[in-house]
C-alpha cells in the first residue's frame, strides 16, 4: 500500500500478529492486510511527513499486546502509531 511516496509493507508474520488480535480475528488474507493498511495510510503518511522522514519503503511491525504498530525504516522505528 503506497501513499504520499512512503509504501507500506505488512510482511506475513506481522499480518498472523494482527489475525491473532481481538478486532481482527476472523478475518481472512489478503483482505485483512490490505484493509488495515488502507485504513491507516493517510494518516500515518501525513505523520511521517510531519516527523521529516524520507519517503520510501516502510515496515510495519504489530506489537499486540500494547496493540500498536511500529512503522520502520533501515530497521530504525520511525514512530509508533495505536492499532
Amino acid at each position: 500500500m503506497s501513499r504520499e511516496g512512503y509504501a507500506f509493507v505488512l510482511d506475513r508474520p506481522e499480518v498472523e500478529k494482527l489475525k491473532r488480535m481481538p478486532d481482527f480475528e476472523g478475518r481472512e488474507e489478503p483482505a485483512i492486510a490490505e484493509d488495515f493498511l488502507r485504513s491507516r495510510a493517510e494518516s500515518w503518511a501525513d505523520v511521517l511527513a510531519s516527523a521529516g522522514a524520507e519517503p520510501g519503503e516502510i515496515d510495519v511491525s504489530i506489537d499486540p499486546h500494547q496493540k500498536k504498530a511500529h512503522l520502520k525504516k533501515a530497521q530504525r522505528i520511525i514512530i509508533t502509531a495505536d492499532i
